[in-house]
């Protein structure tokens, strides 16, 4: 099966990145292919000697598992096993089935159970943009998390956050009609995220923007319409206010111009459980900036200690 050894876009990305938080010989990630549910789920592996604990990385809807390197490396480097899966639609994880959000959630949760059966070391769930959401709503379907951390947490049931995050205003106004009308006939046509979702945002640097727009298995990559309106109308289990499985660490990019802090506050502000905000000084959603990413790997690496 293909993988990131034959793919070119991830290492164009690297340059963009600081020195630390690039993949080197030392750093790279054992890539295999696990069985979930009729998938060929690929996945990225970065393996500790003597690992504290374990951390399994979700993806959003711009990305893919390889992307996630910029921060899976500094946490590798300090002695966490991290895991990096692509979701389906992204990356090289084979699928043939339909897929929809409940799918993503699935899978996830499968793979989170997974790599718990394999050892006894504590597992954090670590999810970036989109995969903010997702890691909180496998959290709640999987025992003894030790912890969350998400760049961002949106809970699309709200207009707000809809509106706020599609390619522009006005369509995110009537997304959630429009696409519930047209993917009730035509759920299995694929369209580019990018004309759902305001990727040209996702870096604040133009020129990764356009290459990452450009790559068809992460920011340009083509999705069903039964994906967008499950996506965009989840079912939420545990509600913020009671949620207890786990603390939660909100590492938020202080410069964002694709989702605002005050989208994640939303569903943030209301979680009962232990939590914590780190702001990241000048990075973008995508964070690729040296001071926001040395913010990132130092409070994350703080959280997982404290909580192993």
């Amino acid at each position: 099966m293909d993988n990131y050894k034959n793919d070119s876009v991830w290492a164009k990305v690297q340059p963009y990145v600081p020195a630390h938080n690039r993949i080197d010989e030392t750093t790279y990630p054992e890539e295999y292919f696990l069985p979930i549910s009729d998938m060929n789920v690929h996945i990225d592996h970065y393996k500790a000697i003597n690992p504290k604990g374990k951390i399994v990385l979700f993806h959003g809807v711009g990305g893919n598992g390889r992307l996630l390197s910029f921060i899976a490396v500094p946490l590798v480097k300090s002695g966490f096993e991290v895991i990096c899966p692509d979701l389906p639609l992204y990356g090289y994880t084979h699928y043939s089935q339909k897929i929809t959000y409940k799918t993503w959630i699935s899978c996830g949760t499968e793979l989170v159970n997974y790599y718990q059966s394999m050892s006894n070391l504590p597992l954090f769930l670590f999810g970036l943009s989109a995969g903010g959401m997702l890691a909180y709503q496998i959290a709640n379907k999987c025992a003894n998390i030790n912890g969350l951390m998400v760049t961002c947490i949106l809970d699309q049931r709200n207009i707000t956050v809809t509106k706020n995050t599609a390619s522009n205003p006005l369509f995110g106004r009537i997304a959630k009609p429009f696409i519930a009308m047209v993917q009730s006939v035509a759920g299995n046509i694929k369209i580019p995220m990018k004309w759902i979702g305001n990727m040209r945002a996702i870096v604040n640097n133009k020129e990764l923007a356009a290459l990452l727009m450009e790559d068809k298995k992460s920011s340009g990559a083509m999705v069903p319409l039964s994906f967008i309106h499950t996506m965009l109308n989840p079912v939420i289990e545990v509600e913020p206010e009671n949620f207890d499985r786990c603390p939660v660490l909100l590492v938020h990019p202080g410069d964002d111009h694709w989702t605002d802090i005050e989208l994640s506050n939303l569903f943030y502000n209301r979680l009962g459980c232990k939590k914590q905000t780190v702001i990241l000084d000048g990075a973008g959603h995508f964070p690729i900036e040296e001071l926001g990413l040395k913010q990132m790997e130092r409070s994350c690496i703080e959280f997982l200690k404290q909580h192993l």
